[in-house]
């Protein structure tokens, strides 16, 4: 899987075009002021335009089933049977209705009638059999699987009906389905380069370092949508540049405003800014079990004593995010408050375990930054001073994204910056999609472990299938117990992602994920 990971680009850093604009007329001094009439209310969506907007870095693929670099752009191409709503709740998608067995080993799905892929095909249901035994191959090595491990495959009941069949009873079955992207089977081989799907736009050309360009799909199945014609994604990685440019009305939208830059930003005439809301995903620190020193769970520990969060949410947050100390939001009925405290910001015990551990004068290493700004450098620099603080000496190591992901993929560091987890209707999300949990395609060697791992990985699997909620609610108390006791993860502050768009930009949605729905988007002007 490494060779797909090989496609290099060059991102170019887009030039900030300074536009001018028309002065208003000066008042004379001591003059009346010029009445100011009411901004008209827009009488409604209008259809037209062009939206150029920048994620940051270059695209690194568009396959649908992996989660990296600007994954926030799938719903443009891309849709799945069923969307988790902005409430929290799964509604019907591309499929019109779905029940369960009373068994709970299937799921029936009744797909809309007349759906067409860009290809100008109509989806059926063999797409979507074909879809999740894609989903089920886990030599692939894309994300969805992990999503799809007790699945044991689909079958077509008619040209529109779709039973998928599980070998256990999986709570978590309909956030899986969530995340069933179905495209062509024919597409497969170029999915990467060339996005195929049933989203509202259709994929026009993607420049390395200059362009994406997608334009209105005719025969969205959703009538009447979307309303722009086009959309521009530009790549702009450097934050500032990218405030530039949409100040400067080269770009008209954009994710990851700095939070040193949010409050200024919203006060700035003819801009809107907007905030992903938090409890899914977040920052972390996560650490190679298998590199020394820390295969050792007193060095792991320590490292957890060291961190001051309320520090680095001033620092580096400058006060605007929310520290994490249990990977649960207190909204979910999986959330252990008695284990918030399980480490506290305590310099002496980290010290006094790197002792007991044999590195009574600390140790020097090495950490990978997902990336090369950003919260994941801003977090690291004032993590690294905590650390030296208790004699561990950090370097730093920036790397580019179409380097990173590798790496991490093949464990190739001995601790990084990153961010995991994502929004799922069943807690069960946390264990089974987010890098730095889950007991099966974990980067950081946890797999590996013959003494502790085995009672994780079987708690996990156990309220996965469990129906009661209470003994599904102690299962995961003392699967974080692990976690914690481990300490391979040091979960940081709750990942929100903030955007901005021009005024005139309306209806520019962004779900629990973070991902983009441009489907409804629209410009008055």
């Amino acid at each position: 899987m490494q060779s797909r990971w090989t496609l290099v680009v060059t991102v170019l850093l887009l030039l900030a075009m300074i536009g001018t604009g028309c002065a208003a007329p000066v008042q004379p001094a001591g003059a009346p002021a010029a009445p100011q009439e009411a901004a008209a209310e827009p009488a409604g969506p209008r259809a037209g335009g062009t939206l150029t907007l920048s994620l940051g870095e270059d695209f690194v693929t568009f396959h649908p089933y992996f989660d990296v670099t600007n994954h926030n752009i799938k719903p443009t191409f891309f849709e799945a049977p069923i969307r988790i709503s902005d409430e929290g709740t799964f509604e019907p998608w591309l499929a019109e209705s779905w029940e369960e067995s009373e068994d709970g080993l299937s799921i029936t799905l009744h797909l809309r009638q007349g759906i067409k892929f860009h290809n100008g095909r109509e989806m059926t249901a063999d797409d979507v059999v074909w879809s999740v035994e894609y989903a089920m191959n886990e030599e692939l090595g894309h994300h969805l699987s992990d999503r799809f491990q007790t699945a044991s495959g689909a079958e077509k009941i008619d040209d529109y009906t779709v039973r998928i069949n599980y070998s256990e009873v999986t709570q978590s079955k309909l956030d899986g389905i969530a995340r069933l992207y179905i495209f062509p089977q024919e597409a497969a081989e170029t999915i990467e380069t060339v996005p195929v799907g049933t989203g509202p736009f259709k994929f026009v050309e993607w420049v390395p370092g200059d362009q994406m360009v997608a334009e209105r799909f005719e025969d969205y199945w959703r009538e009447g949508l979307p309303y722009l014609d086009r959309v521009v994604v530009k790549p702009i990685p450097d934050e500032q540049a990218r405030l530039v440019n949409l100040k400067a009305g080269s770009i008209e939208a954009l994710m990851g405003v700095p939070l040193i830059d949010k409050a200024a930003l919203e006060q700035e005439p003819g801009i809107v800014v907007g905030q992903t809301p938090p409890g899914f995903g977040f920052y972390a620190f996560i650490m190679n079990v298998r590199t020394p020193p820390f295969d050792n769970v007193l060095v792991r520990q320590a490292m957890n004593y060291a961190i001051d969060r309320d520090k680095i949410i001033q620092t580096a947050f400058h006060g605007e995010a929310i520290p994490v100390k249990v990977p649960y939001p207190p909204t979910s009925w999986a959330y252990a408050p008695d284990l918030e405290d399980y480490y506290t910001y305590d310099p002496e015990r980290a010290r006094e375990l790197l002792a007991e551990a044999g590195y009574p004068d600390g140790f020097s290493t090495e950490m990978m930054i997902r990336g090369t700004g950003g919260p994941h450098l801003d977090i690291a620099q004032v993590y690294q001073q905590d650390l030296a603080a208790i004699g561990v000496q950090v370097e730093l190591l920036p790397t580019e994204l179409p380097q990173y992901w590798p790496k991490l993929f093949d464990g190739q560091f001995a601790i990084v910056s990153h961010a995991t987890g994502e929004a799922t209707v069943d807690p069960s999300g946390l264990f089974e999609g987010a890098a730095c949990c889950r007991p099966f395609r974990n980067f950081f060697g946890i797999t590996e472990d013959d003494t502790w791992f085995p009672e994780y990985r079987d708690v996990i699997f156990q309220a996965r299938a469990e129906s009661d909620q209470a003994k599904r609610k102690e299962l995961y108390h003392r699967a974080l117990e692990i976690l914690l006791e481990q300490g391979w993860t040091i979960p940081v502050a709750w990942q929100q992602d903030v955007y901005a768009h021009r005024d005139y930009v309306k209806d520019f949605r962004t779900d629990m994920d973070g991902l983009i729905w441009l489907g409804e988007t629209w410009l008055d002007r």
